[in-house]
Formats: C-alpha cells, sequence, structure tokens
C-alpha cells in the first residue's frame, strides 16, 4: 500500500517511540532509590495509620488478658496529577529536515518526563523544613516537635541547629535516629542506611564515609563510618546546598504512587496531516510519618521546628 498523508504520523511513530523510550530509560532515576514506590488504582490514596502495642505484661495464673487498644492516628491524602506535553511535526517539516534535527524531539521529551518525575519527588526533601509544606500531624516532615498519639514527649528528626555533614555530626545523627520512639514510647530500631545529599555536598560524604581512615585527624584511626550508609546524591535537591538526610531504608515513610506511569503515544491531525506526538503521566508523592527520616538544614542557623 503506497504511503499517503494521512499515514505519516504512522510511519515515524516506531523510531520516534524508540528514542523516547532509550532517552527516558537513560535518564538517571534517584527517587526510586529513596522513595517506597508503589501502584495505585484510584483517584487518590488515602494512608491512616494506627499506633503499636506497649510491652507485654506479667500474666498470673487463671488471670485475664490485658487488652490494649490500638489509638487512631492522622490520615494522608495522595491526590494524583496528571502531566503532559507533546509535540507536532508537519510532513514538510520532516520532510525538509536536512540536519535530524526532529529525531531529537523525542530525545528531549523522555528527558523532559523523567525530569519532571525528580524535581516533584526531589521538592519532598527541598521542603523538608518549610512550615507551608506539612504532613498528617500538620508539622514539616523535619520536625523537632512531632506529637506522639498517646500525648508523650514531641519527638524530633532534625538536628536543633543546622549541623554540618561531619563524621562527628553523623554520630550524633545516627543516636538521634536509633532512640527515636513510636507513639507507645517504644524504640523503633531504625538503623540510617541512605545519606542523600546534594552535589555540593557529594565530596564531604565520600571522604567520610568511603576512606580506610577517619577523615580530618592527625592519627590513623581506621574509619568507623566507612560504609555506614548508601550515598545518594541528587542534583534536584537544590534549594540549599548544605541540607542532608538520613533514611532508614526499611522504616521510613517517603511514599510515590505511580497511578500511570509515562506513556508515549502518536496521532496524526486530521486537517493538517501533522504528526502528532505526546506524553503523559500520573502519579503522586509524599510522606505518611517521620519515622525514620532524619534532616539536616547544615547552616548552622537554629531550626525550632
Amino acid at each position: 500500500m503506497a504511503a499517503t498523508r494521512s499515514t505519516f504520523g504512522d510511519l515515524l511513530e516506531p523510531g520516534f517511540a524508540e528514542i523516547y523510550n532509550d532517552a527516558y530509560k537513560e535518564t538517571e532515576r534517584v527517587f526510586s532509590q529513596v522513595f517506597r514506590v508503589k501502584n495505585s488504582k484510584k483517584q487518590d490514596e488515602r494512608t491512616s495509620g494506627v499506633t503499636g502495642f506497649g510491652l507485654l505484661v506479667v500474666k498470673a495464673e487463671n488471670a485475664p488478658i490485658d487488652y490494649e487498644d490500638p489509638i487512631q492516628m492522622y490520615d494522608n491524602l495522595y491526590t494524583h496529577q496528571t502531566y503532559a506535553k507533546g509535540f507536532k511535526i508537519s510532513k514538510e517539516l520532516y520532510d525538509d529536515d536536512q540536519y535530524n534535527v526532529m529525531n531529537g524531539k523525542p530525545e528531549q521529551l523522555g528527558r523532559a518526563a523523567r525530569r519532571t518525575e525528580e524535581v516533584s519527588a526531589s521538592n519532598v526533601f527541598n521542603r523538608a523544613f518549610n512550615s507551608s509544606y506539612t504532613g498528617g500531624d500538620s508539622q514539616e516532615l523535619c520536625s523537632t516537635v512531632h506529637g506522639r498519639a498517646d500525648g508523650g514527649t514531641a519527638q524530633s528528626n532534625a538536628s536543633a541547629t543546622g549541623v554540618t555533614l561531619t563524621g562527628d555530626n553523623y554520630e550524633t545523627a545516627r543516636n538521634a535516629m536509633r532512640n527515636q520512639l513510636d507513639h507507645k514510647g517504644m524504640k523503633i530500631d531504625v538503623r540510617p542506611r541512605v545519606l542523600v545529599v546534594p552535589i555540593e555536598r557529594l565530596t564531604d560524604a565520600e571522604v567520610i564515609f568511603n576512606s580506610n581512615l577517619r577523615s580530618n585527624t592527625a592519627d590513623n584511626d581506621m574509619n568507623p563510618y566507612k560504609g555506614d550508609v548508601k550515598i545518594v546524591d541528587w542534583i534536584y535537591m537544590d534549594r540549599n546546598a548544605t541540607h542532608w538526610f538520613l533514611l532508614d531504608s526499611d522504616q521510613h515513610k517517603i511514599t510515590w504512587f505511580w497511578r500511570e506511569k509515562a506513556n508515549f503515544k502518536q496521532d496524526t491531525a486530521f486537517e493538517t496531516d501533522a504528526a502528532l506526538f505526546k506524553v503523559r503521566e500520573r502519579f503522586s508523592n509524599g510522606w505518611d510519618g517521620w519515622e525514620g527520616f532524619w534532616g539536616s538544614q547544615g547552616d548552622g542557623a537554629s531550626y525550632s521546628g
């Protein structure tokens, strides 16, 4: 069958889709290294927590079991947003494209989709100390005054002042994380396993956690922090070059929901024969709770929560 102008877009689509998919896959994905990634089949997701339990109690012979009621906690709402962009090419433009410029358009669209995801995800970290962005407990992600459901002492997952990234300060932060309490006053037993830093702090992180000997000392002490954490440097965590964060990859509650993964499609405009190409995706992200997470502004400034 002879190719006609009405099939122009169909002829382009296979090659353009391959270029798009290659660029989308090759662009680095960081958020999936630090978020809990889940799939959704609804227009939004609502998560609701309940407290755990305190310690078991001694039960005397023939005594009744001590029943403890869990406490209902706050809700968190994830509303999926749709993100989309496209481009169109006339047949004449494609025919006259002597320098193969048009083949670069799908690649640019693939990279744009990946960047959109990374920027959205990194904003959870960029806004971790911003009082305009709060969670279900009405506190920022990083706060010194996270309330407990049982009315006990408020919990902190942030330095009272923005301590810089050093070995000693990491040890202080690690100890603070290890001592985090749940809503019943029980140790959560978290352990930092991932360090997230802006690119400006990458060298500092590598010296602290990858050196054989302890950094910034005149002694030949072995480095006790070597290999403690996986280092993730994030170019989109760019609101402050001094921020740094620790996560327990098993217990943190930073969450990403996919409603529709990035999807590249093609169509043809009936009146103009232009080839139309678009990508769209739907997702949401945020946090269910602060536990298993710790952050510092890193600039020495006081932070009161």
